[in-house]
């Protein structure tokens, strides 16, 4: 099961690296700026989808005696992004549409009983008391 998009003209966009890329392409403000904003930007999408989301369901498939391996992996790469949180979100002040991708991995992670760093507690905390995040958490059913 992967993630997928329809456009207004009916195009399926799928992957969350590259519908997340194309919403920020609509969205400016929800993308880092700079001349390498954008590069950024694909870097951390990159890094949530490669080094975080992907270890998932390897996780969820191992029998529960052999997953803290796995579990330690993942928060490891946890702990690199909370590094990133001190002035808010992944890039600073800006929220950007890296941010619910991360936001989606950690409460996840909370509910399958992973001990979260401190700075993800607060960011999660932090992103679910925005008026946009609070009606689609509703929406689907997670708030």
């Amino acid at each position: 099961m992967c993630p997928l998009s329809c456009s207004t003209n009916g195009e399926v966009l799928t992957e969350n690296v590259a519908i997340l890329a194309w919403v920020a392409d609509r969205a400016p403000e929800l993308a880092p700026q700079g001349h390498l904003g954008r590069y950024r930007l694909l870097e951390m999408l990159s890094f949530i989808a490669t080094e975080i989301h992907k270890r998932f369901p390897t996780y969820l498939m191992l029998p529960e005696d052999v997953r803290e391996p796995i579990a330690q992996e993942i928060l490891r790469w946890f702990r690199f992004a909370a590094g990133r949180l001190e002035r808010g979100y992944l890039f600073g002040k800006t929220f950007t549409v890296a941010d619910p991708y991360l936001l989606q991995l950690a409460r996840g992670a909370a509910e399958l009983g992973f001990q979260l760093p401190e700075p993800l507690h607060d960011y999660i905390a932090r992103i679910e008391e925005r008026p946009a995040v609070q009606a689609a958490l509703r929406r689907e059913g997670l708030a």
